[in-house]
């Protein structure tokens, strides 16, 4: 017997909460006139911050094309080769790039 009890009264609950004047709860005032005119309002408002929380992100992570040490050592390496820094400031940068 309670197992036919209980999933009836799952079933009857909101039939039973229903107030008795045949509209129930969508037509007092702030139902359906609040929730029509603001509700796609209120998705634009979300789907806006949706959206500017993606391209903040994006534009957070994309940091632009990053240069290696190996990259740095080669054009340190052409610098001196082409005569445009001496010896003393090959080593000097050398050693800073090293770290």
């Amino acid at each position: 017997m309670k197992r036919l009890v209980f999933p009836m009264i799952l079933v009857a609950g909101p039939a039973l909460a229903d107030r008795g004047d045949g509209y129930g709860y969508m037509m007092d005032g702030y139902g359906y006139g609040m929730s029509m005119m603001f509700g796609p309002i209120l998705w634009l408002i979300v789907l806006g911050l949706v959206v500017a929380g993606v391209i903040w992100f994006v534009r957070r992570t994309d940091t632009g094309p990053k240069q290696r040490a190996g990259d740095a050592m080669a054009e340190l390496d052409m610098r001196l080769a082409r005569g445009e820094i001496d010896a003393e400031d090959y080593a000097a940068r050398k050693k800073l790039l090293a770290g």
